[in-house]
């Protein structure tokens, strides 16, 4: 890519460093007419759509092997790196109809939200569970560690139904005496707070689903005489959030 890049000519990379909104087009299309006839132009085309090589394409191997890194850090208490580890393992992810797969994409969403959330960042750890339940509903571990995050974020309603939703799910009798001793107290703390009857009322759960379309940001594109092109998004983005969008190279 970097001896591609190097063959362009300094008056069409100005040309493009120079545009605007209204002449991006036309300099689009001059800088692909120049590519095209390159054979280095065509090589590259070649490995982006090359199934076997393809640069964009999923690893399940690479993503198991960043998952294990992920979790050495987290035993470690190295919570940042775990984060990085898990978001490249969710890069690689394959995601695909298959149940393997799926289930697969939503440990590794508990799994960062389970590191944000040892970091405080607990509305990053709600989003990632949100969408481990989107993808495997039945998932224990991420209706549970939501329960948890809602319950230090103080939604103690919403922790409460999360848990007694893990405790159904649970398979063994030890987890099920676990969650349902976390459940007690904070229905315990719960019950003793000035609003929790007020909040029993209004507090609506969060349907996951509707969570993660609300998350969604869209990036626009922007031009400066300093900086040349970028995308930059219309709010702040909290620290943590994934941020992709990944488009088909090829059909």
């Amino acid at each position: 890519m970097e001896e591609l890049r190097s063959l362009i000519p300094s008056n069409l990379k100005r040309t493009i460093s120079e545009s605007t909104s209204e002449t991006l087009t036309l300099s689009c299309s001059s800088l692909l007419e120049f590519l095209l006839p390159l054979p280095q132009f065509q090589r590259v085309i070649g490995d982006l759509t090359d199934p076997k090589l393809a640069l964009c394409r999923k690893s399940k191997e690479k993503s198991l092997g960043f998952k294990k890194k992920g979790n050495e850090c987290f035993s470690k208490g190295d919570y940042p790196k775990a984060l990085s580890f898990y978001s490249q393992a969710l890069r690689y992810a394959p995601m695909t109809n298959g149940d393997m797969d799926e289930s697969f994409v939503a440990t590794l969403y508990v799994n960062r939200g389970s590191s944000v959330h040892k970091m405080g960042l607990l509305e990053e750890c709600i989003r990632d569970c949100n969408r481990a339940i989107v993808l495997s509903p039945t998932y224990v571990k991420a209706w549970y560690r939501r329960g948890k995050a809602n319950a230090s974020f103080g939604n103690y309603e919403a922790a409460i139904h999360d848990l007694e939703i893990s405790i159904i799910l649970e398979g063994s009798s030890s987890g099920k005496k676990q969650i349902k001793g976390e459940l007690d107290l904070i229905s315990n703390h719960f019950n003793d707070t000035a609003w929790g009857n007020h909040s029993r009322n209004n507090v609506k759960q969060t349907n996951a689903a509707d969570f993660v379309e609300k998350c969604e940001i869209k990036l626009q594109c922007v031009t400066t005489t300093l900086k040349g092109r970028g995308m930059v998004a219309p709010i702040d983005i909290p620290p943590a959030s994934l941020l992709h969008n990944e488009e088909p190279i090829a059909v």
